[in-house]
């Protein structure tokens, strides 16, 4: 079982924004946008863009967004499994680390292909679930489904995250020209991040005792829930785990369709 670095030199994050800077965005819709840091990223990384616009349902997200990214980009509430806009409005359309937040994703995708322009793209970045990852990739991915049982008892809809086929399968249902698959052990946002050197070391103290000040955060919004007993346990075991053997990024999947 192969597992690849997860040094960002190494990763394959490159390859994903050289990619990118050969595109022109046009008018660009982001799905589940929270508070807009995928937009704030593609800014980044596209050869150029004319415009963005930003859809979640969350609306205290959209108010950092708007604060964030209002310059650049208009934010609007709106259920991504009925878009309103007509068919065949934007450039391209993109969703990232959100298809494990939606009920019905494929029914999202297909709203999104609807209204993507012919020739134009559609980017779906996701975290992947599989075993082929450094043991703290794998920390990651526990506090991640940590994170979605609490979530669950709040009454928001949060799975545990997709395995590579099942993301690649849902994606199938695409009719694209080209799909371009990219495998990265780091999200290619970090290759504009100051502190990406600092990223490189699982065992950074700093990284650890944020992502371990996160998980006791999580842990208190249950606090008077009946599960919390045992969820405390659980927390205690992931943060062993996550000063034995770090933390870092799991493996991601970057898919660039483009619609016919």
């Amino acid at each position: 079982m192969e597992v690849l670095s997860t040094t960002l030199a190494y990763s394959g994050a490159d390859k994903i924004v050289k990619k990118l800077k050969e595109i022109s965005g046009g008018k660009i819709l982001d799905i589940g946008t929270g508070y807009g840091e995928f937009i704030g990223f593609l800014k980044q990384a596209l050869r150029s863009f004319d415009s963005f616009v930003g859809v979640d349902l969350n609306e205290e997200e959209l108010k950092k967004a708007e604060k964030e990214h209002g310059t650049i980009a208009k934010f609007k509430k709106m259920n991504a499994e009925k878009l309103d806009f007509p068919d065949k409005t934007f450039d391209i359309v993109s969703v990232a680390s959100s298809l494990h937040h939606l009920e019905k994703p494929e029914r999202v995708l297909k709203e999104m292909f609807r209204v993507v322009k012919p020739q134009g793209y559609l980017i779906i970045q996701e975290m992947y679930s599989d075993l082929t990852q450094t043991e703290a990739q794998l920390a990651t991915l526990q506090v991640h489904h940590f994170g979605a049982k609490i979530d669950t008892l709040l009454g928001e809809y949060h799975r545990e995250t997709y395995t590579k086929e099942e993301i690649k399968e849902m994606v199938s249902i695409l009719n694209a020209e080209e799909l371009g698959i990219f495998d990265s052990t780091r999200y290619p946002k970090c290759l504009f991040c100051e502190d990406k050197d600092q990223c490189d070391n699982p065992k950074d103290k700093a990284l650890i005792q944020s992502q371990i000040e996160d998980l006791k955060s999580s842990l208190e919004k249950i606090s008077d829930y009946p599960e919390y007993e045992q969820l405390e346990k659980e927390a205690k075991k992931l943060e062993q785990d996550i000063r034995k053997n770090g933390i870092t990024d799991a493996s991601i999947l970057f898919i660039l369709a483009k619609k016919k």
